[in-house]
């Protein structure tokens, strides 16, 4: 398909029902950007349709409501009767921006056959919560069913390439249909693509929703189940763009009977030897189980909860087919169950006593399962790495050594875990508390630790920390340190849900911080990731100062604060080092009207000029020089301010040391390095008081080796 002229076979679409208040001003938008727009209004009640009088616009109109679905499949046929190529829909409560049909007009150009779908920007406090979690239930299930990724699969905002309409079929017209077009073009081979929108939600009371609770989430749950079931049954998708001849010849070679080769395109698929070792043993593990008729059921969804690779599982699990693997386990629960082996095979065995039969499977798999799994996991490991080795993909250059630093230095503020293992504690406190929650918690921090991957993230740290550790007490510190984790971030949502008084903080230095405050300079807070400064900051309270946090978040983080458990205002002003200048002149502004500024100290926010290397814990380390070179422009006092948690429902916040820069210290990076090194000294002394709650998961230091006798071990 070439790429069309803008303009020429490009349709806008504005579906419509009962939205009159809105729709002339949405239709009005969509003129300023396009000239060939058509209303569907779908059966309104309202009069919608008549205050579209003057525009140029085409008008069609259901004589009842169909749903937007149908309203979406009229305007594609008159689409393509006029000779359209594409269209594109916007709806019309004003939710989304006119403004940004240009983004669709060049994904159209630069991707003629992708369907582009808008990614609302849900970072406004105006979001509904259900409209979040619809977001991440809705992503999940269509990560789950083709495999493909999008950031908002539930946005009306998107361009269709109308060749969709021409070749699928669909049985749905509502609501629904949204979610079943997406799925069907990815079966057909259509890539589909997130275009980074803007949205605006009206208050609660102003909000007009045609969106029915129980019917359309019923509707929602057919469909799922409906396409979920299809995704695995091995019958071909119909297809309108087939994918390049050497994609399709990948995968026709995953196979138990080419298992090196299998291995050697899974590789390629961005897994590593170790999760594909983990892969394979769970496809054996649930293999061997008698879950008659739903194996691969059961191995795709545990594969989608743990985010395992469900090709190397279901692959894996062919080993365990009859009748080799379930009458060995016959044979193991017999003889668990009699103390001999069954030798005679007849239908008084196999017929009348086929329960007997099912219940020895069960029991002879409990046994065999976690042995052959485990012997098939070590297999993979072993030679997935012999091929990693092999391919290159663990071999460094002396050239390629500076790269690869950076690449380990690398983090992120989006949280481990998918969005329903998070719901499922936010439902544990909500039924039994932080306890019941952290019940929870142990068996979980325990699956993750088992992930080679987890546990190198975990020693980077740790191995500086404890360094003449052995392999059990790497473990045991890797364990504690996770679980301390977990337990910050279930009292995080403790406090938001369940309320503040869930959780006692106890200050030490608080007369020192008001006699900072009162030389009205403004003051700098620089804290690190230590302990839980947002349930910390709740002491803070006494300052009666507006607090500004210099704070980056990932988009799509599924984490929440506390304050959005709450469904309250975020507290304090929130300055984005993402923005100009980094955020510079925010800060400068917030200080300069005498308010409190908190910065992390112990993790840089952009490029690396912005800081300076200083020793910690045996190594060299770069931390930002930002905070110290603001307290020289402004007079600013800063205070090294940490928490840690002290108990199951109590914490302390410690104000740890004040610096005071001097004015005037210019522009360079050396001058602030005294600065630096005192807060990387206090940092250190924390560390040896608390040593499982510096919570650093990446590799901060510069160098791979360091000096034990220099690391802290207290």
């Amino acid at each position: 398909m070439a790429a069309p002229e803008r303009g020429a076979d490009i349709l806008v679409v504005v579906p419509v029902y009962n939205h009159a208040a809105t729709l002339r001003e949405v239709v009005e938008g969509v003129l300023r950007h396009h000239d060939r727009v058509l209303v569907v209004d779908d059966g309104s009640t309202d009069g919608g349709a008549e205050t579209l009088e003057g525009l140029p616009v085409d008008l069609l109109q259901h004589p009842r409501n169909l749903g937007k679905g149908a309203a979406l499949l009229s305007a594609a046929d008159w689409g393509l009767q006029r000779g359209m190529t594409h269209m594109v829909s916007i709806d019309a409560d004003g939710q989304h921006d006119a403004d940004d049909l240009p983004r669709f007009f060049a994904a159209i150009t630069e991707y003629p056959q992708a369907l582009s779908v808008g990614h609302r920007d849900f970072k406004q406090q105006s979001i509904p919560g259900s409209s979040r979690f619809g977001r991440q239930f809705s992503n999940f299930w269509l990560r789950l069913q083709t495999g493909s990724r999008l950031k908002d699969s539930q946005s009306g905002f998107r361009a269709y390439p109308l060749l969709i309409f021409q070749h699928l079929n669909f049985w749905t017209h509502r609501y629904n249909f949204e979610i079943e077009v997406l799925v069907r073009s990815a079966w057909a081979g259509l890539q589909l693509r997130d275009v980074d929108i803007s949205v605006y939600y009206p208050p609660g009371d102003e909000r007009i929703s045609h969106f029915r609770g129980f019917m359309d989430n019923w509707r929602l749950t057919l469909l799922n189940t409906h396409l979920t079931l299809r995704s695995i049954v091995p019958w071909p998708h119909r297809k309108i763009i087939e994918r390049p001849m050497d994609e399709c010849a990948r995968v026709k070679t995953l196979s138990v009977i080419h298992p090196l080769r299998s291995i050697r395109q899974l590789l390629q698929e961005n897994s590593s030897p170790q999760r594909l070792a983990v892969a394979a043993g769970v496809g054996v593990l649930l293999g061997a189980l008698p879950l008659l008729f739903c194996h691969t059921l059961a191995i795709l969804f545990v594969c989608g909860f743990f985010r395992l690779n469900k090709v190397a599982a279901v692959s894996s699990s062919q080993l365990c087919m009859p009748p080799l693997v379930p009458a060995l386990c016959i044979e193991v629960g017999y003889f668990m169950r009699n103390g001999e082996f069954l030798t005679e095979l007849s239908l008084e065995t196999l017929g009348y006593q086929a329960v007997d039969r099912l219940y020895e499977w069960f029991l002879g798999a409990l046994a065999l399962g976690p042995l052959s799994a485990g012997a098939v996991a070590l297999i993979v490991y072993l030679s997935a790495a012999r091929i990693s080795r092999e391919t290159g993909r663990e071999k460094r250059s002396s050239s390629d050594e500076k790269s690869l630093r950076a690449a380990r230095q690398k983090w992120t503020s989006r949280s481990i875990g998918a969005s329903w293992q998070h719901q499922s504690f936010y439902l544990m406190i909500r039924l039994g508390g932080g306890r019941a929650a952290y019940a929870l918690l142990y068996p979980v921090v325990f699956y993750y630790l088992l992930l080679p991957s987890v546990r190198r993230k975990c020693n980077h740290y740790l191995d500086r920390r404890f360094p003449r550790s052995g392999m059990w007490m790497r473990f045991r510190n890797s364990y504690r340190m996770t679980l301390d984790l977990g337990k910050v971030l279930v009292d995080r949502a403790l406090v938001g849900i369940l309320g503040p008084e869930q959780v006692k903080v106890e200050l030490h230095g608080k007369q020192e911080l008001l006699a900072l405050l009162a030389e009205n300079k403004g003051l700098i807070l620089v804290n690190a990731h230590v302990g839980c400064w947002q349930v910390a900051m709740s002491a803070l309270g006494f300052m009666e100062t507006p607090v500004n946090l210099l704070m980056q978040r990932e988009e799509d983080d599924i984490d929440r604060h506390y304050f959005e458990h709450a469904g309250i205002e975020c507290p304090y002003r929130i300055i984005d080092p993402r923005g100009y200048l980094g955020g510079a002149l925010e800060m400068v502004e917030v200080l300069k009207r005498g308010e409190v500024l908190s910065v992390m100290g112990d993790r840089m926010l952009g490029d690396d000029r912005n800081g300076v290397e200083v020793e910690f814990m045996g190594g060299r380390v770069t931390m930002p020089f930002s905070a110290y070179k603001l307290a020289s422009a402004t007079g600013a006092p800063i205070v090294v301010l940490f928490s840690y948690k002290t108990g199951p429902d109590s914490y302390e916040l410690k104000l740890y040391r004040t610096i005071r820069v001097p004015g005037g210290l210019g522009r360079g990076s050396a001058v602030f390095l005294p600065y630096v090194r005192e807060f990387a000294e206090t940092l250190e002394d924390f560390c040896a008081e608390h040593p499982f709650q510096f919570f650093n998961f990446f590799d901060m230091w510069q160098d791979n080796s360091f000096n034990q006798t220099s690391s802290v071990q207290r």
